[in-house]
């Protein structure tokens, strides 16, 4: 009872955080008893938690014993697996070093103990209520898609691909991918300035799914209260360039695409590097033992950062799937959990 009066004089704050590429992005909600009075979302630049963004949330909080605070685990000792028994999760991750919930009784999300200790220890001085898992993002924001359809489920951020497959609700596979770590892993994908021999898309997928190989078969829990926690457009071509056509060459590569690699062979594309990361994960998901393994035609994309269509196109031209992107604002969706949470 006092505590209904005391939200009736008192607004809740919602703190909302996820990560970004060398970035924490803080996205607020006030709201009363009526609902949402004012949002508002504000950028730091900076990877770990500093005096301007304490200073940001305690304006928003020093007015009202109702806040709460909730982070996106962007750990990246972090995962789901297709099942929430104890004898079966051991063949995904390690439940001595994770701590780990359910999802519906029916699949698990886990985050390493070391992690979890960090973040907590990092948002020591402003408290912290809730972490929530990508997966539990992905489940929640294509929660209709997923009761009745058997496809991949991606949500991408500007530093992390979130990959999970879902046969109405139940969960066959679930992979995170640190994005930074693999743009940093360079080799697979760099080129020797002195090889004169074309390189095409085509060469560099020559692993790429056999689909012939593939066996058909025929036939809102999040992480909660941290105490209670246990069309497609061609790669250029590195032939060599005629006199001629130098000039002209040099003049459009500047024109292109910022991320598109140069002739100097530094980099492909992230948005390749991101198809041929998800293209892996898929593989892996067809090849391994230990996975329901099912053919999958469509992919929902939960995009967080505003890609462009070089992806898409990747994903239907080079694997043949139906694709469908869905803008997804992170800090609402993570505001929406919290709220979810305390009811």
């Amino acid at each position: 009872m006092l505590e209904k009066i005391g939200k009736f004089l008192y607004h809740t704050i919602f703190i909302n955080i996820h990560a970004g590429d060398k970035e924490l992005i803080v996205y607020i909600e006030r709201k009363n008893t009526k609902g949402l009075v004012e949002s508002e979302e504000k950028v730091f630049d900076t990877d770990t938690i500093n005096d301007e963004m304490k200073k940001y949330i305690n304006f928003f909080t020093k007015d009202t014993p109702y806040f709460y605070i909730s982070f996106l685990d962007s750990s990246t000792s972090q995962g789901a697996a297709p099942t929430c028994e104890h004898i079966e999760i051991s063949k995904f991750y390690d439940k001595a070093l994770c701590k780990y919930g359910c999802y519906n009784n029916k699949w698990s999300y886990y985050t390493s103990k070391f992690d979890l200790d960090e973040i907590e220890n990092d948002f020591s001085d402003l408290g912290l209520d809730f972490v929530f898992s990508p997966f539990i993002i992905l489940a929640n924001f294509f929660k209709d898609k997923i009761e009745s359809h058997l496809a991949i489920f991606v949500l991408i951020q500007k530093d992390s691909i979130s990959l999970s497959i879902f046969d109405t609700s139940e969960l066959l596979y679930a992979q995170y991918i640190c994005l930074k770590d693999e743009f940093e892993t360079t080799d697979e994908f760099s080129i020797d300035s002195d090889d004169s021999d074309e390189i095409t898309l085509e060469d560099v997928s020559e692993d790429s799914i056999d689909l012939d190989s593939i066996d058909i078969d025929d036939d809102l829990d999040v992480f909660g209260d941290i105490e209670d926690l246990d069309s497609i457009e061609e790669i250029d071509e590195f032939t060599d360039i005629e006199e001629d056509l130098e000039e002209e060459s040099t003049s459009l590569n500047q024109s292109s695409h910022k991320n598109t690699m140069s002739e100097s062979g530094e980099l492909f594309d992230e948005d390749f590097q991101m198809f041929s990361l998800i293209q892996a994960s898929i593989k892996t998901f067809y090849e391994d033992e230990k996975y329901n393994s099912k053919f999958v035609e469509n992919i929902y994309i939960a995009d967080s950062i505003g890609i462009n269509g070089d992806l898409k196109n990747y994903l239907e031209e080079e694997m043949f799937l139906n694709v469908y992107v869905r803008q997804i604002n992170l800090g609402v969706e993570i505001s929406e959990l919290a709220q979810s949470e305390l009811k």
